[in-house]
Protein backbone atom coordinates (compact mmCIF):
# COMPACT_ATOMS: atom_id res chain seq x y z
CA UNK A 1 0.00 0.00 0.00
CA UNK A 2 3.03 2.49 0.69
CA UNK A 3 3.69 2.13 -3.08
CA UNK A 4 0.56 3.06 -4.39
CA UNK A 5 0.96 5.90 -2.10
CA UNK A 6 4.33 6.88 -2.98
CA UNK A 7 3.16 6.34 -6.69
CA UNK A 8 0.41 8.54 -6.40
CA UNK A 9 1.92 11.71 -4.75
CA UNK A 10 4.64 11.61 -7.79
CA UNK A 11 1.30 11.33 -10.25
CA UNK A 12 0.26 14.43 -8.31
CA UNK A 13 3.83 16.22 -8.78
CA UNK A 14 3.95 15.33 -12.40
CA UNK A 15 0.49 16.97 -12.95
CA UNK A 16 1.52 19.82 -10.86
CA UNK A 17 4.79 20.15 -13.32
CA UNK A 18 2.82 19.24 -16.65
CA UNK A 19 0.20 22.21 -16.24
CA UNK A 20 3.44 24.41 -15.98
CA UNK A 21 4.72 23.34 -19.33
CA UNK A 22 3.89 24.82 -22.85
CA UNK A 23 3.09 23.23 -25.97
CA UNK A 24 3.32 24.91 -29.90
CA UNK A 25 1.21 24.39 -32.51
CA UNK A 26 2.53 23.31 -35.42
CA UNK A 27 1.09 21.02 -38.39
CA UNK A 28 2.51 17.81 -36.79
CA UNK A 29 1.33 17.47 -33.15
CA UNK A 30 3.75 18.41 -30.73
CA UNK A 31 5.01 16.03 -27.93
CA UNK A 32 5.69 18.13 -24.32
CA UNK A 33 4.80 15.31 -21.85
CA UNK A 34 6.26 14.37 -18.37
CA UNK A 35 5.97 10.98 -16.85
CA UNK A 36 6.06 9.59 -13.42
CA UNK A 37 8.14 6.25 -13.76
CA UNK A 38 8.48 3.71 -11.41
CA UNK A 39 11.05 1.00 -11.43
CA UNK A 40 11.10 -1.79 -8.04
CA UNK A 41 12.99 -4.80 -9.28
CA UNK A 42 13.92 -7.43 -7.06
CA UNK A 43 17.65 -8.02 -6.29
CA UNK A 44 19.52 -9.93 -8.79
CA UNK A 45 22.85 -12.00 -8.47
CA UNK A 46 25.27 -9.40 -10.68
CA UNK A 47 23.00 -6.19 -10.83
CA UNK A 48 22.30 -5.82 -7.34
CA UNK A 49 19.32 -3.14 -5.81
CA UNK A 50 20.66 -0.59 -7.96
CA UNK A 51 20.68 -2.21 -11.22
CA UNK A 52 24.18 -0.83 -11.97
CA UNK A 53 26.81 -3.69 -12.45
CA UNK A 54 30.46 -1.92 -11.63
CA UNK A 55 33.47 -4.24 -13.92
CA UNK A 56 36.44 -1.89 -13.46
CA UNK A 57 36.15 2.23 -11.98
CA UNK A 58 35.95 2.53 -16.25
CA UNK A 59 33.72 0.00 -17.00
CA UNK A 60 29.66 0.11 -15.43
CA UNK A 61 26.50 -1.69 -17.05
CA UNK A 62 23.19 0.26 -16.61
CA UNK A 63 20.15 -1.80 -16.61
CA UNK A 64 16.82 0.43 -17.23
CA UNK A 65 13.44 -0.62 -16.81
CA UNK A 66 10.50 1.22 -15.71
CA UNK A 67 6.77 1.73 -15.76
CA UNK A 68 5.23 5.31 -17.14
CA UNK A 69 2.24 7.27 -17.14
CA UNK A 70 2.55 9.97 -19.06
CA UNK A 71 0.33 13.24 -18.54
CA UNK A 72 0.40 17.11 -20.97
CA UNK A 73 -0.93 20.17 -20.35
CA UNK A 74 -2.83 19.86 -23.62
CA UNK A 75 -5.55 17.17 -24.37
CA UNK A 76 -3.95 17.23 -28.15
CA UNK A 77 -0.50 15.92 -27.35
CA UNK A 78 -0.31 12.29 -28.46
CA UNK A 79 1.25 11.53 -25.44
CA UNK A 80 -1.28 12.50 -22.72
CA UNK A 81 -2.36 9.83 -20.92
CA UNK A 82 -0.11 7.52 -22.59
CA UNK A 83 1.05 4.55 -20.22
CA UNK A 84 3.25 1.17 -20.32
CA UNK A 85 7.01 -0.16 -20.23
CA UNK A 86 10.14 0.86 -21.15
CA UNK A 87 13.28 -2.01 -21.03
CA UNK A 88 16.91 -1.41 -21.93
CA UNK A 89 20.48 -0.77 -20.59
CA UNK A 90 23.91 1.21 -21.22
CA UNK A 91 27.18 0.65 -20.99
CA UNK A 92 29.05 3.88 -19.22
CA UNK A 93 32.88 2.91 -20.60
CA UNK A 94 35.65 5.48 -19.88
CA UNK A 95 33.11 8.24 -19.18
CA UNK A 96 31.30 7.64 -22.40
CA UNK A 97 27.87 5.94 -22.63
CA UNK A 98 26.20 4.01 -25.24
CA UNK A 99 22.87 2.40 -24.84
CA UNK A 100 19.03 2.48 -25.95
CA UNK A 101 16.13 0.26 -25.18
CA UNK A 102 11.95 0.00 -26.66
CA UNK A 103 8.90 0.96 -24.75
CA UNK A 104 5.41 -0.93 -25.05
CA UNK A 105 2.88 1.66 -24.73
CA UNK A 106 -0.61 2.30 -25.31
CA UNK A 107 -2.77 5.58 -25.67
CA UNK A 108 -5.91 6.92 -23.81
CA UNK A 109 -7.74 5.18 -26.16
CA UNK A 110 -6.12 2.04 -25.34
CA UNK A 111 -3.97 1.59 -28.62
CA UNK A 112 -0.69 0.35 -28.62
CA UNK A 113 2.21 1.60 -29.89
CA UNK A 114 5.87 0.98 -29.39
CA UNK A 115 8.62 3.59 -29.49
CA UNK A 116 12.71 2.98 -29.36
CA UNK A 117 15.29 4.91 -27.23
CA UNK A 118 18.68 5.97 -27.19
CA UNK A 119 20.83 7.23 -24.40
CA UNK A 120 23.61 9.58 -25.27
CA UNK A 121 24.51 11.22 -22.17
CA UNK A 122 24.31 10.56 -18.43
CA UNK A 123 25.04 13.45 -16.35
CA UNK A 124 25.06 13.73 -12.75
CA UNK A 125 22.40 11.08 -12.59
CA UNK A 126 20.08 12.40 -15.30
CA UNK A 127 19.90 10.28 -18.59
CA UNK A 128 18.86 12.01 -21.72
CA UNK A 129 18.38 10.82 -25.03
CA UNK A 130 16.95 10.79 -28.32
CA UNK A 131 12.76 8.24 -29.17
CA UNK A 132 11.49 7.35 -32.16
CA UNK A 133 8.20 5.61 -33.05
CA UNK A 134 8.90 2.07 -34.39
CA UNK A 135 4.86 1.50 -35.55
CA UNK A 136 1.93 0.16 -33.76
CA UNK A 137 -1.92 0.21 -34.02
CA UNK A 138 -5.37 2.05 -34.89
CA UNK A 139 -3.78 5.70 -35.62
CA UNK A 140 -0.15 4.93 -34.46
CA UNK A 141 -0.38 2.39 -37.59
CA UNK A 142 1.21 5.46 -39.90
CA UNK A 143 2.40 7.47 -36.90
CA UNK A 144 6.03 9.39 -37.79
CA UNK A 145 7.73 10.86 -35.10
CA UNK A 146 10.63 11.32 -32.75
CA UNK A 147 12.22 13.94 -30.53
CA UNK A 148 14.31 14.04 -27.43
CA UNK A 149 13.80 12.56 -23.54
CA UNK A 150 15.38 13.18 -20.24
CA UNK A 151 14.87 11.10 -17.44
CA UNK A 152 16.03 12.55 -13.56
CA UNK A 153 15.76 10.12 -10.69
CA UNK A 154 13.80 11.09 -7.41
CA UNK A 155 15.76 10.76 -4.22
CA UNK A 156 14.24 7.29 -3.02
CA UNK A 157 16.20 5.62 -6.78
CA UNK A 158 12.79 3.96 -7.66
CA UNK A 159 10.90 6.98 -8.82
CA UNK A 160 11.61 9.35 -11.72
CA UNK A 161 10.50 11.95 -13.88
CA UNK A 162 10.81 11.50 -17.39
CA UNK A 163 10.25 14.71 -19.82
CA UNK A 164 9.31 14.09 -23.69
CA UNK A 165 9.72 16.68 -26.49
CA UNK A 166 9.38 16.47 -29.91
CA UNK A 167 6.18 15.88 -32.46
CA UNK A 168 4.39 13.04 -33.87
CA UNK A 169 2.62 13.12 -37.73
CA UNK A 170 -0.41 10.49 -38.16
Amino acid sequence: MAVLGKRLAVLGTVFTIALASNVVSASAQQVNAKAAGFSDTGKLATFGLYNNAIITDQLNLKRINADYVFLSNSPDDPFDHVSGSCFGGAVVKNMQVQGGGVCSLKDKDGAPFALSYEITEIKNGIYSGNWAILGGDEKWSTAKGSGTWTREPLPNKHLSITTLLGEVTF
